[in-house]
C-alpha cells in the first residue's frame, strides 16, 4: 500500500506551524522577561559564517554518513524507513527556495528559543533533550531523536564558546539545507 503523495502546501505548513509556535513563545518569553532578550548575542563576523558552514556541512556529512552506514549495515534500518519512506516524499514537491527558507526558518527559530533562551536557564543537558524531544517522531524513529539530541549539544557548545547565537543558526540552517535537498533529491531519483 503505497502513501498519498503529500503536497507542497501540506509539507511547508507540516514545517511552519511548529516555527509559529516557537517564534510565538520566544516573543512572549522575551517580552516578560525583558533580562533575557537575546538581541544581545547577535554579534557576526566572517569567520562565524565561517564556522558555521564548516561545521553545518561537517554535521550534514555525519548524518549522510550515518544513513549509509544504516542501509549497509541493516542497523538502525528504521533511520532509512524514515529517511526513505517518511521524510523524502514530503520533500519532494518543494522547490528550491523552499528549501532554503525553511532551513533558515527553523534554524533562527529553535536557535533562539533552545539556545538563547532556553540554554542560558536549563543548561546543555535540559535544552538538547527538549530539542530532541520537539525532533522525536515516533518511537519507532526514536534514533533521529537521539541525532537531534546530540546535534542540540553541539549548537549549545558553538553558541556557548562564540557568545554568538549566528554561530549555532548559521550551523543548523546549513545542516537542514544539505538534509533537505538530499531528501528531495532522494525523492526525485526513486521517483517516489
Amino acid at each position: 500500500m503505497s502513501r498519498p503523495e503529500v503536497t507542497r502546501e501540506k509539507t511547508i505548513w507540516m514545517i511552519v506551524t511548529p516555527q509559529i509556535a516557537i517564534l510565538l513563545i520566544s516573543i512572549l518569553w522575551i517580552y516578560f522577561f525583558p533580562k533575557d532578550n537575546v538581541y544581545k548575542y547577535f554579534n557576526f563576523s566572517l569567520w562565524i559564517l565561517f564556522e558555521g558552514l564548516l561545521t553545518g556541512f561537517g554535521l550534514a556529512l555525519a548524518g549522510y554518513g550515518f544513513y549509509f552506514f544504516a542501509k549497509k549495515t541493516k542497523k538502525f534500518y528504521e533511520a532509512v524507513e524514515l529517511f526513505e519512506q517518511v521524510l523524502s516524499p514530503a520533500f519532494k514537491n518543494l522547490k528550491f527556495i523552499d528549501l532554503f527558507l525553511l532551513s533558515f526558518i527553523s534554524g533562527f527559530n529553535e536557535e533562539v528559543f533552545f539556545r538563547g533562551l532556553l540554554f542560558p536557564r536549563i543548561g546543555i543537558i535540559l535544552s538538547s533533550l527538549a530539542f530532541g524531544l520537539l525532533h522525536f517522531p515516533g518511537k519507532k524513529y526514536w534514533i533521529y531523536a537521539v541525532w537531534a539530541t546530540c546535534s542540540a549539544a553541539l549548537f549549545a557548545y558553538l553558541f556557548f564558546l562564540s557568545n554568538s547565537l549566528w554561530l549555532p543558526i548559521v550551523a543548523h540552517f546549513t545542516n537542514n539545507f544539505i538534509g533537505m535537498v538530499l531528501l528531495t533529491r532522494m525523492a526525485n531519483k526513486k521517483n517516489i
